[in-house]
């Protein structure tokens, strides 16, 4: 048995040696070609066209004062009345 284990890894050990082997020297039979001619180049585009150099940015308009806030209406929701039904008080008509 242990002849049989010699003899397979040695065989695949030469496989592998020779397939490289036979590699390189194939590699080194058939140089590199030479490369194909470039006919034409593509013109870069005018980086303003693309966007990568913006224009010179124009000073933005001083913002118009706040307008006066319009009188407070209620929205329906009244804090007092609430707190006044958690404390159990007796519910009072709203002032008008």
């Amino acid at each position: 048995m242990r002849i049989l284990r010699l003899l397979s890894v040695g065989t695949a050990f030469a496989a592998c040696t020779g397939i490289i082997g036979f590699a390189c020297a194939d590699r080194l039979a058939h140089p590199l070609a030479a490369p194909a001619p470039i006919l034409v180049r593509a013109v870069p585009p005018e980086p303003s066209a693309t966007g990568s150099i913006l224009p010179a940015p124009t000073p933005a308009p001083l913002p118009k004062a706040a307008p006066k806030p319009a009188p407070r209406i209620p929205n329906g929701f009244d804090t007092e009345r609430l707190n006044a039904l958690m404390r159990g008080d007796p519910i009072a008509p709203q002032k008008r």
